[in-house]
């Protein structure tokens, strides 16, 4: 089997007329497939699932690819330049629009795959063909779901206390200082007794 890319999308038949792309590499020099899973580093319960502390990272895919205008097996030779543009134009199309493509290889076709990344070196020892390198991050996608409130539970009864729902929260009074008044109180009651003093002592000189 061939390793290639397929594509399709609104977008790419508005600019290309056609429903669905395909690129084909003449050759795969070389492909990368990355697999990983992160796990925790924390200590797990005994009889707990596993799986619930194992989390599967997105799959990765590295191609090296070349294409020439003459792809192997094909019966005529194309324009010279013609096919190269083609992919080239294809490729920058692909990075620059962030739509999933489908990427099959030998041994595994991956769908739902963005091209996060394209180098294309030109120099002397390519000659007339592209060789270039991309780079695939699977995009996993999920399904939001909606469930029934169970009987019993209302959004009065959950409101938090002090909110407009039902709150019986009391608020906070600030301490009364009555240390000043107790004070003025005492001065007042030692004034009183001081004239009276002063009374009867002016009586007593008068008799």
């Amino acid at each position: 089997m061939t390793t290639g890319i397929f594509f399709s999308g609104s977008a790419f038949k508005t600019k290309f007329g056609n429903d669905f792309g395909n690129i084909e590499l003449d050759a795969n020099l070389e492909e990368a497939h990355d697999w990983a899973a992160d796990a925790t580093q924390n200590p797990v319960e005994f009889g707990s699932p596993i799986s619930d502390h194992v989390i599967e990272q997105a799959d990765k895919l590295t191609l090296q690819c070349f294409v020439s205008d003459n792809p192997i097996g094909a019966g005529v030779s194309t324009t010279p330049g013609l096919r190269l543009q083609e992919v080239f134009d294809l490729l920058y199309f692909l990075i620059k629009k962030k739509e999933t493509v489908t990427v099959y290889t030998r041994y595994k076709i991956y769908i739902d795959m963005v091209l996060t990344s394209i180098a294309i070196p030109r120099n002397v020892s390519i000659g007339e063909a592209l060789e270039f390198t991309c780079n695939f991050l699977n995009i996993r996608k999920v399904e939001t779901q909606t469930v029934d409130v169970p009987p019993g539970i209302s959004a009065k009864k959950t409101a938090k206390a002090g909110g407009k729902n039902g709150s019986v929260a009391k608020k906070t009074e600030p301490t009364k200082n009555t240390g000043k008044k107790q004070a003025q109180i005492n001065t007042s009651q030692k004034l009183t007794s001081t004239l009276s003093r002063i009374k009867d002592s002016a009586v007593d000189a008068l008799l």
